[in-house]
């Protein structure tokens, strides 16, 4: 018998949906359930977790959109979890500049071994503290697996930075909405069982809403596959990612973290940009050397703050808020490669693509200049018409 889901507020998830990767329900695969059909978790699961020291084994990353692959990257990977420590090698990276990525959390080495070039990047900053730990344990108790009578438990917990070290193009939490959190069965994944739990909207369990699974290590509790679906401008997208061959703790050599590099090896040294916050667009435009775009945005938003990037790209960017959506302006000195033949919409005469996902872009060129603007929670035809009032200034 399935557990009663608790209802959580999406502030609580709001870190562990970035953890998410997308699926719709009929795309949710299954191993063979096994095992006790409403298990009981006695574990610490943030103790079990955060004991992991290392996670070795294979890493297949799907994208969908309406059922069918878009894209799909097979890697071998070293990792270790709450870190930015990792050594990702490609299978097959005809598709990519790069096929092997290396970082000892303070220095990333972007390889492309075919060329026997390796761009570095030093990660400066402290890096944001993860809470990845306790919201596996909050998962786990929500679905009722902690209580012995199958009762979910209420549990606080504060989500993480609103910008994380490396902010990416994934779902992003919305503090307004209430999700329920539901224990499914137990299945394996590459071998190994899993507690299986179910995360959707509570006001919203429809196939085509928002819609996240996790396989969780019934020993270790490290996401062995995460599955997230959301539905945008009509379209079902998805992402999946699974561990297979995952082996917890290996043993590893003193260079796993260090990049190959030889006498034949072309190395290039990234510098690393400067960025400055401003209150105002005003303050911004008076250290600037590059003009900032003007945008018509809807009522409801108003301005954060502004930037001002220097370094090996200058640029300049704009962030706007009306409650849980976000939206921003940006304008850089180089151009993206838009092909004119195959241009989504035209913005100020000039063709412009449009990347769909729970953050949609729209971005095009202009007089040297690249322009993009970005919404979390907005409309693809919103932000085309953003893009429209920025235009390409003359």
């Amino acid at each position: 018998m399935t557990r009663p889901p608790l209802h959580l507020n999406r502030r609580t998830l709001a870190a562990f949906v970035l953890l998410a990767v997308a699926l719709s329900a009929v795309l949710w695969t299954t191993g063979g359930a096994i095992g006790d059909a409403n298990p009981s978790v006695d574990a610490n699961v943030t103790e079990r977790y955060r004991g992991i020291d290392t996670l070795t084994g294979t890493q297949t990353v799907e994208v969908r959109a309406n059922g069918t692959t878009t894209s799909r990257t097979v890697a071998d990977v070293t990792l270790v979890p709450e870190t930015e420590r990792k050594r990702v090698d490609f299978r097959s990276a005809a598709n990519r500049q790069y096929d092997q990525q290396v970082s000892n959390g303070s220095t990333l080495w972007l390889h492309d071994t075919d060329g026997a070039e390796v761009t570095v990047i030093e990660l400066t900053g402290p890096p944001a503290e993860s809470r990845t730990a306790e919201r596996l344990q909050l998962l786990v108790a929500a679905a009722g697996l902690t209580d012995d009578a199958g009762r979910p438990q209420s549990i606080g917990v504060s989500p993480l930075p609103v910008v994380p070290r490396h902010a990416g193009a994934a779902p992003r939490a919305d503090a307004n909405r209430s999700y329920a959190v539901e224990f499914v069965e137990t299945e394996t994944v590459g071998g190994r069982e899993a507690y299986v739990l179910d995360i959707a909207p509570e006001t919203n369990r429809s196939e085509a809403g928002y819609h996240q699974r996790l396989w969780l290590d019934t020993e270790r509790f490290y996401p062995l596959r995460k599955q997230t679906a959301w539905t945008a401008d009509g379209t079902r997208r998805s992402v999946t990612t699974t561990y297979t061959n995952v082996t917890f703790d290996a043993s590893l050599s003193a260079d796993a973290f260090r990049p190959d590099i030889d006498a034949n090896t072309t190395v290039e040294r990234k510098r690393t940009p400067n960025t400055e916050w401003f209150r105002n667009r005003a303050d911004l435009e008076a250290r600037s050397s590059i003009s900032v775009p003007e945008p018509t945005v809807p009522p409801a938003y108003e301005l954060v703050y502004a930037t001002r990037t220097t370094g090996r790209i200058d640029g300049v960017g704009l962030r706007y808020a009306a409650g849980s959506r976000e939206l921003t302006v940006a304008k850089f000195n180089y151009t993206l490669d838009i092909d004119a033949d195959e241009r989504d919409a035209t913005v100020g005469g000039q063709p412009a693509t449009i990347d769909y996902g729970p953050t949609t872009s729209v971005s095009w060129n202009c007089d040297g200049y690249g322009y993009t603007v970005r919404g979390t929670g907005v409309e693809t035809d919103r932000l085309v018409g953003v893009g429209h009032s920025v235009g390409c200034p003359a």
